[in-house]
Order: structure tokens, then sequence, then C-alpha cells
């Protein structure tokens, strides 16, 4: 993980956060840093098994799994099959995110819609928040990715020290950000389609990560 920090990857829908997203996890590999990826989409992070030592778990309604077993892989991909339901599968990834942790082994964790874990906006999930308070500990960080901003709560983010952010469209999104970010509206005007935010909330200093500088060697089918 970057600077051992956990991280926030948010935008609106299009904005190309999963893409940049891939981008990150590749980086990760190169430098081999284990990771987890916790998908809740068929397809959107499949084309990254194409890198060699990346194992797949597809998660199927009704099925128990070994997590313990599967976490032996140094480079892991869960997804849903189409006929998971969204919280039979959160409820799989809660008992994951139980093993990972109770593992305490060093390794990134990669949650898509972070956002659907949390009972409310302004209740995190225990699991997460266990990783966002003790995880740097152990060498654990997460990558919370949403494109629902107002819906994920503040208190995980603010245990981020970096945020990454696509272009947002509406306003009350723009406003929510703001409340973390300084001024972001005014940031978030000079963004053409795909650009990402690099912010530093240590530094509270920002970057604009242009859409034509993220390339990626697998491909996204997000």
């Amino acid at each position: 993980m970057e600077e051992g920090k956990h991280r926030m990857i948010a935008g609106g829908t299009g904005s190309g956060k999963s893409h940049f997203t891939g981008l990150l996890i590749e980086e990760d590999y190169k430098q081999k840093q284990p990771f987890i990826i916790l998908d809740t989409k068929t397809r959107n992070h499949i084309g990254l098994a194409a890198l060699k030592q990346v194992k797949t778990l597809q998660i199927k309604p009704g099925y128990s799994y070994n997590f313990e077993r599967a976490m032996q892989t140094p480079f892991l991909l869960c997804y849903p099959s189409p006929d998971m339901r969204t919280k039979a599968l959160i409820e799989q990834y809660d008992q994951l995110l139980d093993t990972i942790y109770n593992d305490k082994s060093r390794r990134n964790i990669y949650i898509e819609e972070a956002h659907l874990f949390n009972p409310s906006p302004q209740k995190s999930n225990e699991w997460l928040e266990l990783f966002a308070r003790e995880g740097r500990g152990y060498g654990m960080f997460a990558s919370f990715i949403t494109q629902r901003i107002q819906d994920f709560p503040k208190l995980l983010w603010s245990q981020c020290g970096i945020t990454y952010l696509g272009k947002f469209n509406i306003p009350q999104d723009i406003r929510y950000v703001e409340g973390i970010i300084p001024n972001f509206s005014d940031i978030d005007r000079t963004l053409k389609k795909h650009d990402i935010v690099r912010y530093d909330h240590n530094e509270n200093g920002f970057k604009v990560i242009k859409a034509g500088k993220i390339h990626r060697i697998t491909k996204h089918y997000g």
C-alpha cells in the first residue's frame, strides 16, 4: 500500500475509479505485495486474473468456503456469481474479513462498493473499523472504493491517509467531500473525464493524475 496508509477511492459512476484501482493493484503485484480483492460485480476486476499467480474465488449462494485455505495464495480475487445477492455476498465477505484480520498477515485489502458493508452512513462495519483503526500495526491496509460517497461513514474515511477521487457531478456529493477536503469544488471543476485527484491528508495537498497517464497492463471489464 502506498506509503503504508489506508486509502479512499471514490468518484461518480463512470469516473474511472475502478479502472484506476486496477492500476494500484497491478503496482502491488509488481512489488510482490500480497493483496485480496473483495469485488461485488462479476466482471469488474476479472481482467486481473490474467496476472500469473493471481487466484480467483467465485462466491456462490448456498456455499461455505475455507477462507483460511484461500488466503494461502498471495494474490486473491474474490467475486460473486451472477445469481449472488448482495446481502448474502456481504455476509460471506464479513467472514473473510474476520479471517483476514485474525490472520494478521501483511497484505492489502481492496473493498469494492465499500458503502454496502456498513449498516448506515453513521455506523461502520465492525471489521472495516477494526482494519481502519488497528490494521496498520500489522501491515494490513484497506482501500475503500465507492461511488456513493454520501453513504460511506466519515469515521472510516478519517482513518485514510490518501484519497483518490474521480470527477463528481452531483452537488451534494461535492459538498460531502468538502467536509474532508477543503475547496474540493474548485478542484472538481478542473477535472476531465477519467482524471483522478490524489489528496494527501497529512500534507493537505493534492495533484491531478491525468487520464492519459493511467496505463494498465490488464484489461478492465467494469
